[in-house]
């Protein structure tokens, strides 16, 4: 994978295909291998350019890393957009990347033509989560104090709101999350922890695919009817993907999605 040195850190990079640019943004506990088969399904309609994350997969982390950002992720994602300067680009984010596209989208317009947001965890749209949130950052306190495995209690699913939906991931993708725990720690509340600003969310005018699974966590879809009711020009779209998320369950479907945003 070529790399890029950006900001303190290189972001290991990678594409497919040729045509309109789809920015490929992956998910928490994951590596930008999660996007292979919607990059092939996209081969032929589109550019699928795919990184990994600053603290994931090739890409490295700042000595001491414990701590990231929203803006600091979709501030790497613009960097090499402007670095590879394909145009305008559809960001395709799932998870913490959804969250990280919108914000590309919001703060960065300049630079994006359209954005698809696979089950965003915007969950401080929701009153009801906050309880949920709580619950999980006590636990997870309680684990680390007694000198559990936090890392594979995140995995499990048993945080449900600080990880909904992790679990759905395969073993072979999560595994990632094992072998950089500090990137897991930098990125818990990553995506609740964000300051969400609604009335430039109610001014935003590039088309936005919200999608989502009949396998999504409910408090995932909640966060995405309440995201697509707060974004005018947004569409929602669940996809029959098993037990998986989209991406990973319907890719096919997904780059359908994708490419005619990008068109």
């Amino acid at each position: 994978m070529p790399i890029l040195e950006a900001r303190g850190v290189e972001i290991a990079w990678s594409e497919r295909g040729g045509g309109a640019p789809l920015l490929l943004i992956h998910e928490s506990a994951a590596t930008s291998s999660v996007w292979e088969q919607l990059s092939e399904a996209t081969a032929g309609r589109a550019r699928a350019i795919s990184y990994d994350r600053r603290g994931w997969g090739r890409s490295s982390a700042p000595e001491g890393y414990r701590r990231t950002t929203v803006e600091e992720q979709s501030e790497d994602a613009a960097e090499l957009i402007e670095s590879l300067d394909p145009g305008q680009v559809v960001p395709v984010g799932a998870g913490a990347g959804a969250v990280i596209a919108l914000d590309l989208l919001l703060r960065r317009a300049e630079l994006i033509a359209a954005a698809v947001l696979i089950e965003p965890p915007l969950l401080q749209l929701l009153p009801v989560a906050t309880e949920a949130l709580s619950d999980d950052w006590r636990r997870l306190e309680t684990a680390a104090g007694a000198g559990e495995d936090v890392i594979g209690l995140y995995l499990s699913g048993a945080l449900p709101a600080l990880g909904p939906g992790v679990a759905r991931l395969p073993e072979e993708i999560r595994s990632a999350a094992r072998g950089r725990p500090s990137a897991v720690v930098a990125e818990l509340g990553l995506a609740t922890g964000w300051r969400l600003p609604p009335s430039r969310l109610a001014r935003v005018d590039r088309p936005v695919a919200i999608l989502t699974a009949t396998s999504t966590p409910p408090l995932l879809r909640e966060a995405s009817t309440a995201l697509a009711r707060r974004l005018p020009t947004s569409t929602a779209h669940e996809l029959e993907a098993g037990e998986r998320p989209p991406h990973l369950g319907a890719p096919a479907e997904v780059a359908a999605i994708a490419a005619e945003l990008s068109w």
